[in-house]
């Protein structure tokens, strides 16, 4: 079996290179911070010194990265996956960014004869462990063929979308999506919760009616009803980052996007609160602050 480049160790990269190394992946890995090279070291990758040695050895690698200055200094900066790369190399970026970066990634790409595949996942860190990601994937579908059984290591449901960067469309999409419920679901609990219901009642009574999500389910659930809003997951910093990519295509596209606008605004006020690191269902705590209520779960 082929050995996989895998660049990228954070909260969600960790486990998503884990889940390679248990389906039979050799696995040579870096990271800017090298401590988080050791536990996947310790289950048997190589580590790397950078991203050019990476593509040197690998025929496909996968980046995931926070953010679209990352990916570009990742692939076209100073020792770069661009100074490495062969003819028939395959990237597999898996960070969300802006679609218009990934398609001049994937020129200058193509002009070393190197494939890529724009593939950002849903679902977060629990899918991440699990296996059982949601990935968006862009780009030639002969490249997705290819790298398919790359990918279901990490994911059990896996679209290819279109051509390069709809990956990043469809997932900046479906964070927009849930940027915009978990703003309303804030005003919606606190609303309830000040009236004066019960929050476990009220979460119970909204989980049988038809204002019932995902969002609820398992950012609320999980998250906000039990007061956890830790760090290192997907913080408030990082939803308002993917906002900002909705709405710059918005504007290059010329769709207005009125509620992921205002999203973004709660979002601001959450980052301005002292909530930018936190899990981005933080966005709820100004607005609990403010109307001197919680939505908690009072069950032991």
């Amino acid at each position: 079996m082929e050995r996989i480049g895998f660049i990228g160790l954070g909260a969600m990269g960790k486990p998503m290179a884990t889940n390679l190394i248990k389906k039979g992946f050799p696995l040579i890995v870096f990271d800017l911070f090298s401590e988080r090279m050791e536990p996947l070291k310790a289950l048997g990758a190589e580590g790397a010194n950078s991203c050019k040695e990476v593509a040197e050895r690998c025929p496909t690698i996968i980046t995931i990265v926070p953010s679209s200055p990352d990916v570009k200094e990742a692939v076209l900066g100073k020792s770069g996956l661009i100074e490495g790369v062969g003819k028939g190399s395959i990237l597999i970026d898996m960070s969300t960014i802006d679609p218009i970066m990934t398609r001049e990634i994937a020129s200058v790409l193509k002009e070393k004869g190197a494939e890529m595949l724009d593939a950002p996942v849903a679902r977060g860190v629990a899918a991440a462990i699990e296996g059982t990601l949601v990935i968006y994937v862009g780009g030639k579908k002969d490249v997705f063929e290819k790298c398919r059984a790359v990918l279901g290591a990490m994911g059990t449901d896996i679209y290819h979308v279109g051509d390069i960067g709809a990956g990043e469309v469809c997932k900046i999409v479906n964070n927009l999506m849930v940027a915009t419920t978990a703003a309303a679901l804030a005003e919606a609990m606190i609303l309830g919760v000040k009236a004066g219901v019960n929050p476990d009642v009220l979460f119970e009574a909204l989980s049988s009616g038809s204002g019932n999500s995902f969002v609820l389910q398992n950012h609320y659930k999980n998250h906000v009803m039990k007061g956890k809003f830790e760090e290192g997951v997907f913080p408030v910093d990082y939803m308002l980052k993917d906002l900002g990519l909705a709405l710059s295509t918005g504007v290059a596209l010329r769709v207005p996007l009125h509620f992921a606008a205002l999203a973004a605004q709660h979002y601001v006020l959450a980052g301005a609160s002292g909530e930018s690191k936190r899990y981005h269902p933080a966005v709820i705590r100004p607005f609990e602050r403010l109307a001197g209520v919680e939505v908690r779960s009072q069950k032991k």
